[in-house]
């Protein structure tokens, strides 16, 4: 991934851009995902919060599952628990539960 502009603001259209993919075609989160993260090494955390967050909208199972498998052997097995506790955490949150 190739951005032309400063370091915080190439973050910021990463974040911008994941939160895009998942409202308008979910089914390609996982491949930018994978992309940000090797793009910006340092910024894992902040990619695996906004993805975790934007996950636990997706409107089905189905969904989440896809992206998380598209993810799983990406992240480290420490990331990962974060990423479905995260996830889970805001699934709850966003149905009332």
């Amino acid at each position: 991934m190739q951005l032309c502009c400063d370091r915080p603001n190439q973050i910021a259209c990463g974040v911008a851009a994941l939160a895009y993919r998942f409202e308008t075609a979910p089914e390609q989160a996982g491949r930018l995902f994978v992309s940000l993260i090797s793009t910006f090494p340092d910024r894992v955390a902040l990619f695996i919060e906004r993805a975790a967050l934007s996950c636990a909208a997706l409107p089905t199972k189905a969904e989440r599952h896809t992206f998380r498998n598209q993810i799983a052997g990406r992240l480290s097995a420490s990331d990962l628990a974060i990423f479905d506790e995260l996830m889970s955490t805001e699934w709850r949150r966003l149905r009332g539960k």
